[in-house]
């Protein structure tokens, strides 16, 4: 008796399991795909957006000194490009900071961004 329940229980339909045909299971998965997508570039989106905006409170933050802000600077608008190398803003702010430092006969520091949290 106490195995014919047992049996039941574990043959029994999962009613979490849809009985879908490998079509639907196909088209279902797809539109899942197309979402993770169409989200994976809203967040690339965002990322660029976030990335450039920090960058401009940088060079124009009146509390940090030269030393500390070009480089930063510079570091988020490449960040920047490097998500969207059509984003001409950060294009020219990239060239503008590049020829303040030619101007003085220096080069750009390197800054790590994975140091910002």
């Amino acid at each position: 008796m106490i195995s014919a329940l047992v049996a039941a229980i574990l043959f029994a339909p999962n009613p979490e399991v849809s009985a879908q045909s490998p079509v639907e299971q196909a088209e279902s998965e797809l539109a899942s795909a197309k979402q993770a997508f169409l989200d994976a570039r809203k967040n690339k989106s965002n990322l660029e957006e976030a990335t450039f905006k920090y960058g401009e409170v940088v060079v124009n933050s009146p509390a940090l000194g030269a030393k500390e802000k070009y480089p930063l600077a510079l570091a988020l608008f490449r960040q920047t490009l490097a998500i969207n190398p059509k984003n001409q803003a950060a294009k020219d702010w990239e060239n503008q900071i590049v020829s303040i430092y030619s101007s003085l006969g220096r080069e750009p520091s390197e800054v790590d961004l994975s140091t910002i949290k």
